[in-house]
């Protein structure tokens, strides 16, 4: 029974994980761990850093989407950095593993002001697991038609402007107009773009907050946008977020000594999802050397 409810699933979940994916993207790309959406930002902090990212959706349904991610990048001189970023993805039948390596570089515009940019590569590759699916299911000829499909390769555009605690940033993601055309079978960021500054909330510079401003693009659906604020006390961080889908997100952080990062967030569910799907739930756990 389960096999044949994780088959019945597959061609929604194939049409609709990617737009709701999307729409509440992994929420550590916005404070902790900015690389993964703006190749420019591979070793910003001049520090080696790794992080590792785990996101659950829908929890109430079954087979629902499940993304694991584990990334790093350092700087190789002053000037650049490199990175990589190995990606799993599993909704339902499907698998997709995204391999990515990045190139960074900084240019000082004088000491206060500086650009960064990057770029990435990708190797994707998208398959269905057919162990899941039902005896049926795997003699169906259009099963077999997608995992015959080839592995393609993309990348990804970005640029970044820092002054002291200014941050602006921009990335044009997925160029390969051939995988737009061919090989998507659901929706994929196309843009992103944010603006952010750190206060300092008092003298002592313990209570800090980092309002934070994006606008991204989805192929073919409407532009969303994201309203967060990251609330430092010393070694804890607090996470508040409203996105235009009219979902909320929360979380908690702790930075240990400077170095051990842990972080979770939950995000509610997207209108028109109230009550069906559970929402999501991302936890992060990083390091910088």
């Amino acid at each position: 029974m389960k096999k044949h409810i994780i088959y019945l699933m597959f061609l929604g979940i194939l049409m609709a994980t990617g737009a709701k994916a999307q729409m509440n993207p992994m929420t550590s790309q916005y404070f902790q761990n900015p690389y993964l959406v703006n190749p420019s930002m591979a070793g910003y902090l001049e520090r080696a850093s790794v992080f590792a990212n785990y996101t659950n959706q829908w929890n109430k349904i079954e087979g629902a989407p499940v993304l694991m991610s584990i990334s790093a990048s350092t700087p190789i001189t002053d000037k650049a950095s490199v990175g990589v970023n190995y990606i799993t993805d599993k909704a339902g039948l499907i698998r997709r593993n995204q391999a990515m390596g990045t190139f960074a570089y900084k240019v000082e515009l004088n000491e206060e002001n500086s650009l960064r940019f990057g770029v990435s590569l990708t190797w994707s590759q998208n398959r269905l697991d057919l162990n899941e699916a039902t005896a049926n299911g795997n003699i169906d000829p259009a099963l077999g038609k997608y995992n015959g499909q080839q592995s393609y390769m993309d990348g990804n555009f970005g640029f970044a402007y820092i002054r002291k605690k200014l941050e602006v940033q921009f990335s044009y993601l997925n160029l390969n107009q051939k995988r737009q055309k061919e090989f998507s079978t659901v929706d994929f960021s196309t843009f992103y773009s944010s603006v952010s500054y750190k206060f300092n909330l008092d003298q002592s510079n313990l209570f800090t907050v980092k309002p934070l401003f994006a606008y991204r693009g989805i192929k073919g659906y409407e532009n969303q946008w994201d309203l967060a604020a990251e609330w430092g006390y010393e070694d804890l961080s607090f996470y508040t977020m409203y996105h235009s889908n009219k979902s909320f997100t929360g979380g908690l952080g702790f930075n240990y000594q400077k170095n051990l990062l842990i972080s979770a967030m939950f995000s509610t569910e997207p209108q028109g999802f109230q009550g069906l799907t559970g929402g999501q739930f991302d936890v992060v756990l990083g390091y910088q050397f």
